[in-house]
Order: structure tokens, then sequence, then C-alpha cells
């Protein structure tokens, strides 16, 4: 598992420190998402440098990845298709992504869809599945635009043909964008846990991003076949 988390962890910087969605640049009326004190985190502890080894820096990133295993029974791990999140009118496709050209990890290229990493985990399975949104673009705001206003205790529905699996919301936190915990929240746990991604804070018009990342931590309460 440590071995697949360091090239991970090293494409995941790209992504966190590039997470202004490619061509689509937020309108300058959208600079300021959110700076509610609410919504940020204190130390967690975990800085990049523990996670990436001098060596990997200079080591070729790799490109191709083994895509996510069906899980059996037991792991109730399902590809997903599509989320609602009913609390901020929020009902998307999902498309399963990888990684970028760069090594970092691959967004929607359109505001209304939202992004699984599917060489990670499959929700409904052990460990922490991933799932990022815009929040704007030059056209206004995007899928996740409202993510922000998510409160514990809302719930999280994905679907795909056969299965609803339903999420609760535990806590919400914001990160500096250089400094957002990967392991935390791309890495293992004993819990079958969604974590949804988003820009957040104030736009930095000199970086073309913006200066937070919000992660909303849910875990699987409920599975139902459809």
């Amino acid at each position: 598992m440590l071995r697949r988390l360091f090239p991970l962890a090293l494409g995941l910087l790209v992504f966190f420190i590039s997470f202004h969605w490619l061509n689509e640049d937020p309108a300058e009326e959208s600079g300021v998402l959110s700076t509610s004190e609410t919504t940020r985190t204190q130390d967690v502890g975990i800085k990049k440098e523990s996670l990436v080894p001098d060596q990997l820096e200079k080591a070729p990133i790799e490109q191709n990845y083994t895509p996510a295993v069906k899980a059996s029974s037991e792991q109730y791990g399902i590809t997903p298709e599509r989320i609602h999140i009913p609390s901020i009118d929020v009902d998307a496709s999902i498309k399963a992504l990888g990684y970028t050209p760069e090594g970092g990890m691959a967004v929607p290229k359109t505001l209304v869809d939202v992004g699984w990493f599917e060489p990670g985990t499959m929700p409904g399975s052990q460990g922490n599945a991933v799932i990022a949104g815009h929040v704007d673009g030059n056209s206004g705001p995007a899928v996740f635009y409202d993510l922000k206003d998510l409160k514990p205790g809302d719930e999280i529905h994905v679907y795909d043909d056969h299965m609803k699996l339903t999420f609760e919301v535990s806590r919400m936190e914001s990160y500096p964008y250089e400094d957002a915990p990967i392991r935390e929240i791309f890495g293992p746990t004993n819990s079958r846990g969604l974590n949804l991604i988003t820009c957040t804070g104030a736009y930095d018009k000199g970086a073309s991003t913006y200066s937070e990342r919000l992660a909303v931590f849910c875990v699987l309460t409920d599975r139902q076949k459809l």
C-alpha cells in the first residue's frame, strides 16, 4: 500500500498546486467563495515532505496504473456512475479518471460532471474513495459550487446500475493548497470513506488558483440494491 502511495502523493501534489481546472479559469466575480473559519483546520502534523522521499522527486512519474479491481461481495465496492447530494441540489454524472500527463490527478473537462479517482478506492470498499469537482469557471458556478454549505450529517448518494450507496458527512476541512494532507484524503483507512474535494478560499490571480482546497469527509452508512 505504501509503495502505491509514494507515486500517488507526488502526482497529487501536482494536482493540488494546479487545481484551477484546466482551461476553465474561475470568473473574476467568483474570486472569494469561502473564507469561513468553520471550514478551516488546525495543523494536522502531516507534511508533504514526509510522504514524498527526496529520491522520488527525481524519478520519472509512473503514468500507467492498474484500474481498480471489482471488489468482492464483502467489499461492497462499486464503479460509481452518478452522485446525488440532496441538501445542495447536486445530481451529476461521475467520470472515472486517472492521472494527467504530468502525473497529477485528472479532473473533469466540463463544469457539470465530477471525477472519481479510479486508480484509488472504489466507493463502498474499505479505504478512501475520492471524487473531485469544479467550483466555478468562466461561465459561472460549477457542480461543487455549494459544497462548502454541506454540514455534518448531510447525506451523499452514489449509484451504479444495481446499487445505491449512502454516505454521511462526518466533517469538513480546508487546507492551504500547498499543504493538503494527501495520506489523510487518499490513503488507507479502516472505514469505508468517501472524500469530496474542490477549491475554496480567495482566488489568487497571480497563481491562477484558489488559496485553499476544501475536503468533505464522509462515511458509508447504508447500501441498497436497486
